[in-house]
């Protein structure tokens, strides 16, 4: 596996320690956040009202008020009851995974409870008895329905899936879980790091695709360093749940992320950026796979998507011998299958996604 440095973070393009320079087509940035004007903007407001960090708990004496206002407009944008900001996003799956069971216990007071993990389901919501699975998630997924529809114990079931695969690009199809008989037997932890801002409504996610049923049923957790450029996480769901997880010792204890990003956060929901910064990806999307044509058949990606993978290794040094950056490395473990992502943000000119169609379709030939 190739390892480059740099001492300069990505945007449209990456420079390496030994003067080269790259297209840069890999990461998470899909907004293009990194170098987004409004969003430098407000950080800059940020940090000028709220200092470079606030080194305390926010279950402290004194409370800033940035974080709940915050979590009140991301909740409305959600149409959801409540949300809780986390440092980060592995640690709000975590806090999420390790306080579930006690949750669970005191909200709907089951005689016990069963977890279902979906394949590849990423690490930040593994619980104490996570166990992996090969089947693929559509076979997960329908095993998983009538297993729950066939138990008249009283067994609270708790799903526990991403909202879509990655790196290997896969759409789930959740309208499945919407056959369940008994809604009120189950509940859903539902990882939106990948498609928070992107997928769905005004980049909501994949939340419309649970019948209402159901909807009620889910706690959402997600990583912000994505799409959405903040050093941090965030839970979201049923208010009774995430005002006890905001009650937890490992909420208490951890020191919140930096209040300027969350001003930053809060400005740019309110005035629409991410939105703006959304149509102009989805406008590269469209763009490039109007350049790519017929090559997308030798590519995985799914519809409205920035990200496609190739699993022929030699596809990244062909792409880097063109100028083109992407990513091939194994992932969770080492011992995975290396696959070529490449990634496209709101950040790409024209230009770069006609050269980047050109040389896909030049290896392919």
């Amino acid at each position: 596996m190739a390892i480059f440095h740099t001492n300069k973070l990505p945007g449209r393009t990456v420079q390496t320690l030994d003067g080269k320079e790259y297209l840069w087509f890999s990461g998470t940035d899909y907004l293009g956040m990194a170098y987004n004007s409004d969003f430098q903007s407000f950080l800059e407001e940020g940090f000028e009202n709220y200092g470079t960090h606030f080194g305390s708990s926010r279950n402290g004496s004194l409370r800033v008020s940035i974080y709940s206002e915050a979590e009140e407009r991301f909740a409305n944008w959600q149409t959801a009851e409540s949300a809780l900001l986390i440092s980060s996003g592995m640690l709000a799956g975590q806090l999420l995974m390790r306080e579930i069971d006690s949750i669970i216990h005191q909200i709907d007071k089951p005689d016990r409870i069963a977890y279902h993990y979906a394949p590849k389901v990423h690490p930040a919501i593994w619980g104490t008895d996570y166990q992996s699975n090969t089947l693929e998630w559509n076979e997960w997924a329908a095993a998983t329905v009538t297993k729950i529809n066939a138990d008249i114990s009283g067994t609270q079931h708790i799903i526990c899936s991403d909202a879509i695969g990655s790196p290997m690009v896969e759409q789930f199809d959740f309208s499945i879980f919407n056959k369940i008989t008994q809604p009120d037997n189950c509940r859903f932890i539902i990882d939106q790091s990948h498609s928070l801002g992107i997928l769905g409504k005004n980049g909501i996610g994949i939340a419309g695709q649970f019948g209402s049923s159901l909807r009620s049923r889910i706690v959402f957790v997600s990583s912000l360093n994505k799409a959405l450029g903040i050093p941090a996480g965030l839970i979201w769901g049923e208010r009774k749940i995430i005002d006890l997880l905001g009650k937890s010792p490992l909420f208490a204890g951890a020191s919140p992320s930096a209040p300027a990003y969350i001003f930053a956060f809060n400005k740019m929901l309110e005035t629409g950026c991410y939105a703006k910064s959304r149509a102009e990806l989805m406008q590269n999307i469209s763009h490039f796979n109007r350049q790519l044509q017929n090559a997308k058949n030798h590519f995985v990606t799914i519809p409205a998507y920035p990200v496609l993978y190739n699993v022929n290794p030699a596809l990244f040094d062909f792409l880097l011998e063109s100028g083109i950056m992407a990513s091939c490395f194994s992932y969770p473990l080492p011992t995975d299958l290396p696959v070529t992502r490449i990634a496209i943000s709101a950040a790409h000119q024209k230009e770069d996604l006609d050269w980047l169609a050109e040389v896909c379709k030049r290896f392919i030939s």
